[in-house]
């Protein structure tokens, strides 16, 4: 991806969930300090949701028409609920998962039908599978687990995440972060 390119994605935004962005900031409070690690900033947290392609690619006839088909197929979902707090490790990231793993797929599985039937040039098949996860700090080097491991052993109590609605955003990739600007959210059982 070239510096500067916007990718257009769909992401769940804890937007006035003031628990969920706690939870994060606990185990960032725990990591500071730690090389090796880009902590997110709260307005930057989300959870990413599916990925449909840069928006030099895509038109704005083909948003417009996978906006209404998301709208028209979240019409009939009712806000979902899942617990956030499942620590996760990776080695690009530190996560938090969700319980039931499985909770958010009929919303993702929405989107993915909306987006297969109006955009032409996109990528749902890089991301066939799906793990919902909330990021709290990117990895930006090598070097090993155990610092990060043992700065979280003391677990906290998972959050519920309620969510309500969808965000249609234009995002880049800014230094070792994401940024982005919404272009619309969607809400459930409307």
């Amino acid at each position: 991806m070239r510096p500067g390119r916007r990718l257009l994605v769909w992401h769940i935004l804890p937007d006035g969930q003031p628990d969920v962005v706690d939870l994060v900031q606990q185990y960032q409070d725990k990591l500071a300090g730690l090389p090796g690690l880009d902590l997110i900033p709260a307005p930057w947290l989300h959870m990413t949701t599916q990925i449909i392609g840069f928006s030099d690619e895509i038109s704005d006839a083909e948003i417009d028409a996978m906006t209404t088909q998301v709208a028209q197929r979240f019409a009939d979902l009712e806000p979902l609920e899942v617990e956030l707090g499942r620590l996760w490790f990776h080695s690009e990231a530190v996560m938090l998962g969700i319980q039931p793993p499985d909770g958010l797929h009929p919303l993702r599985t929405a989107i993915r039908d909306a987006i297969a039937a109006t955009v032409r040039t996109h990528q749902l098949a890089d991301e066939p599978e799906w793990t919902p996860h909330i990021s709290v700090a990117y990895s930006n080097s090598t070097g090993p687990a155990h610092p990060v491991i043992n700065a979280l052993s003391f677990r906290m109590q998972p959050r519920h995440l309620r969510v309500t609605e969808v965000h249609l955003v234009e995002q880049i990739r800014d230094g070792h972060l994401y940024r982005w600007e919404r272009r619309t959210a969607v809400p459930l059982g409307t």
